[in-house]
């Protein structure tokens, strides 16, 4: 970790405990702030358990809320104080920083209330893409970023596979992050008959993302689980059939944990070359919307589709993101090629969206004129 994120990480708890220690009077209040902090601390780590998933989802939003919240009004009451040029009694400043925190788990519950609905309700997406070499037009459904775990309700699972089946798309794409939950968990939640469902006439194709290779370390193969499924999963591959061919790239931060180098575009498009006589077009997976990484390859890709950003999920993420990613949301260009960025089925962390929406994808790819 850079030293300049661990002297940030330093300052907010800093600031967090002078905010906690001022809601109390007397000798005992740093105890009380200190437990406060202790017991936020012990509910981040991950479980199975519903119950203490949403404990943790609640108070990680809470403390993000919070911190925003003093912030604000630390500000405002600075500009008070200087404009009114009087020094403020213990009396008002221990009843201003309750209500800030009051205030802050008022807003923490609305927002988590909304946000978990609006995570919960996904969208349809409908993209038509025109694709040059294409004979005919091609109905496809692309997902991502399904996280499941103990906050994804299996009854959204069950819907979504159901309204895959109700598209009845030629082709099912899917952009990685399947799981933050073992293999067997999956499996016990009734997971893997449930992926086994999703099927499509041209084949049901796959990446890895990031979190597939988190949970390496724990000894989970997710490609596995996904290939036994029913998806193909593409690891730095190519495939090719009668209307397209269609790439998978390993994601960097998998590729990272084996240690491994990602293959070129050119190593990928071989077999794109192979079917020169049919020019089919060439679309690719890849998890994280990272650009061409430098690369200068003998041909682009028609298209390549990736999900990751989940377009910053929640207040103020949606607003941070466009800064950390130069195509953060839906269809635009990156080092020249046409590339799609999905928001995701579903979220990382907290189940919750605020201004962001979740999204299953239905892509119209047309013939380009």
């Amino acid at each position: 970790m850079p030293i300049v994120t661990i002297i940030l990480v330093v300052l907010i708890f800093v600031y967090w405990y002078w905010h906690l220690k001022n809601l109390f009077k007397g000798k005992h209040s740093r105890l009380f702030a200190l437990l406060i902090i202790a017991y936020f601390l012990l509910t981040l780590f991950p479980s199975s358990n519903v119950f203490f998933f949403w404990l943790s989802s609640f108070q990680i939003i809470w403390f993000t809320l919070y911190l925003q919240l003093s912030f604000v009004s630390d500000v405002g009451l600075l500009v008070y104080r200087q404009i009114k040029k009087e020094k403020l009694s213990s009396v008002f400043c221990l009843h201003y920083f309750r209500r800030v925190f009051v205030v802050s788990w008022i807003i923490t519950l609305l927002f988590v209330c909304f946000g978990a609905w609006n995570n919960y309700h996904y969208r349809f997406h409908d993209v038509e893409i025109p694709l040059p070499g294409l004979e005919k037009t091609i109905k496809g459904v692309y997902f991502s970023d399904i996280h499941l775990a103990a906050g994804f309700p299996k009854s959204k699972m069950e819907r979504l596979v159901h309204d895959i089946d109700s598209i009845a798309p030629d082709v099912v794409f899917f952009g990685g992050d399947v799981a933050d939950a073992s293999n067997e968990y999956l499996s016990e939640k009734g997971f893997d008959s449930l992926l086994k469902e999703v099927k499509a006439p041209l084949g049901f194709y796959g990446v890895i993302g990031n979190h597939e290779g988190y949970l390496l370390r724990s000894g989970s193969d997710l490609v596995a689980w996904m290939n036994q499924n029913g998806m193909v999963t593409l690891l730095d591959s190519t495939v090719c059939n009668q209307m397209f061919c269609v790439s998978g790239r390993l994601d960097h931060q998998y590729a990272s944990h084996l240690d491994l180098d990602r293959m070129t575009l050119d190593y990928l498009s071989v077999e794109v070359l192979k079917q020169k006589e049919k020019k089919l077009p060439w679309i690719v997976l890849d998890h994280q919307p990272k650009g061409l990484d430098g690369e200068k390859p003998k041909i682009l890709p028609d298209l390549i589709i990736s999900g990751h950003t989940h377009a910053g999920q929640f207040f103020p993420g949606n607003i941070i993101i466009d800064w950390v990613w130069e195509l953060s949301e839906g269809l635009g260009y990156l080092d020249g090629v046409l590339w799609f960025v999905s928001s995701g089925v579903h979220s990382w962390g907290p189940p919750v969206r605020i201004l962001t929406k979740s999204e299953l994808v239905v892509f119209k790819f047309v013939p380009k004129k």
